[in-house]
């Protein structure tokens, strides 16, 4: 039983003690005051944890993409195919200066290797093949990309090719393309090989990932690059250092040097912004709460581990929610009674349990006699009397 006053704006001093030891990790490099200046003609740079956008221009412009395009053809891949499934290459007719991964036509590949030949080198005659293999057709496929592109909420994307050279009706935006990466960076899989340097495939091949940030900033972990004569250079990027994590588009670059430049410009801009602080430790003590008439205090500890990605400077609060004035057993221990919510400018961005450490035994049974006819018990209100 629990007798609850409501929510409690309330900071303890143990809260604050964990704040002020809890910011993780340092930016790379100093704290820049203002974006960089861009040489790309569309770019957008998102804070993943927070959804903030922290920095745009002509975000939503659709526009050609280039191999960029083959962020979908692996999301489709990943939807429909298990990473261990050996799919046979197909011929491809490359065109002059096309990029390709080298795969031997006739022989069989699993899709985990395919992947790696498409997405590092950003092999044409890969993407050619797994539209082929996955989707049996190269239209039924392109189909495949376009619905995942209506269920994913890409509201101003269309694909009419599996390889993204230039061909009409293949366009996106720098914040469609960004949204694309974060789900895509939330796959396992696709995360690790996306920032793998190098990759060794059957039958000798060796392929190199085009994203030459990759190995030199440690903070760098993808994602793709791509170019045509439409698009110029554009490169989706991603960074994650010590708790947060960025995705950055720049599209229509003049060069791929600028896309480069762009891009470790805008993410080492945001990595100075933001940072990671610790709100709750699990197992910790926060609130004490009286139980039985005050025979016993209960500690109420978090359940979990906790923590946000916040602006540098800005502040939040920490309220105690539904805490109750007291507790009465029987409570068995790691039962939630209230809970500590952290807001951001009024807008609740955390939440956490907090839970009894210890069981509350049923409280000691009052002496006192029946009355006559009625089963109810007169307490002893006054013993000796």
């Amino acid at each position: 039983m629990r007798a609850a006053i409501g929510r409690a704006l309330v900071v303890a001093p143990c809260v604050l003690a964990c704040l002020a030891a809890s910011a993780v990790g340092r930016p790379p490099g100093e704290v820049i005051a203002a974006p960089p200046a861009l040489a790309a003609q569309e770019a957008v740079l998102i804070e993943s944890d927070t959804g903030a956008t922290v920095y745009a221009t002509h975000a939503q412009r659709e526009v050609a993409i280039a191999s960029t395009t083959k962020m979908m053809t692996a999301y489709v891949t990943l939807q429909h195919e298990p990473l261990n499934k050996k799919l046979v290459e197909r011929p491809y007719v490359a065109g002059p200066g096309e990029s390709l991964a080298g795969l031997v036509p006739g022989d069989r590949y699993s899709v985990a290797d395919m992947l790696r030949a498409m997405l590092l080198p950003s092999g044409n005659d890969v993407a050619h093949t797994l539209a082929i293999d996955v989707g049996g057709t190269i239209p039924h496929f392109i189909g495949e990309m376009n619905a995942a592109a209506t269920t994913l909420g890409l509201d101003h994307t269309h694909f009419s090719t599996p390889v993204g050279l230039d061909t009409p009706g293949n366009y996106s935006t720098a914040r469609d393309l960004a949204k694309l990466a974060q789900v895509l960076e939330g796959d396992r899989f696709f995360a690790r090989v996306v920032r793998e340097q190098i990759a060794y495939l059957p039958g000798g091949i060796v392929v190199r990932n085009r994203n030459e940030l990759l190995g030199t900033y440690p903070f760098v972990v993808g994602v793709k690059d791509g170019h045509t004569a439409d698009a110029g250079w554009c490169l989706v990027g991603a960074a994650r250092w010590h708790g947060v994590h960025l995705v950055s588009v720049v599209l229509g670059e003049p060069a791929e040097s600028d896309s480069f430049d762009d891009t470790l410009g805008l993410l080492r801009y945001g990595l100075s912004l933001y940072h990671r602080v610790r709100v709750a430790l699990a197992g910790h003590t926060y609130l004490v709460i009286p139980a039985n008439g005050g025979a016993q205090q209960v500690p109420l500890v978090a359940a979990q581990s906790a923590a946000v990605v916040v602006e540098r400077g800005v502040s939040f609060d920490i309220q105690f929610a539904d805490v109750p004035q007291a507790l009465e057993g029987p409570v068995v221990a790691g039962v939630a009674e209230a809970e500590m919510v952290v807001t951001e400018n009024g807008r609740q961005v955390l939440s956490v349990p907090l839970v009894t450490q210890s069981a509350i035994p049923a409280p000691p049974v009052p002496t006192g006699s029946t009355l006559p006819g009625t089963g109810a018990t007169t307490l002893a209100l006054f013993p000796g009397v």
